[in-house]
């Protein structure tokens, strides 16, 4: 019977952010624990400015 949930779990992901004195700060989201092909391809960067809690769209 169908739950709703995926069969697999996604890798927990994880955001860090850069700070800069003289540029706007960027966040990047990544798998926690990458292998290493994850590490090379499966992140996405932002700059500050252009990215912002979900729950104020709502």
């Amino acid at each position: 019977m169908p739950t709703g949930e995926p069969d697999h779990h996604e890798p927990p992901i994880r955001a860090t952010i850069v700070r800069y004195d003289d540029h706007p700060d960027e966040c990047t989201l990544h798998p926690e624990d990458p292998d290493e092909e994850s590490r090379m391809t499966e992140w996405i960067t932002a700059e500050s400015g252009y990215y912002f809690a979900i729950a104020s769209c709502r």
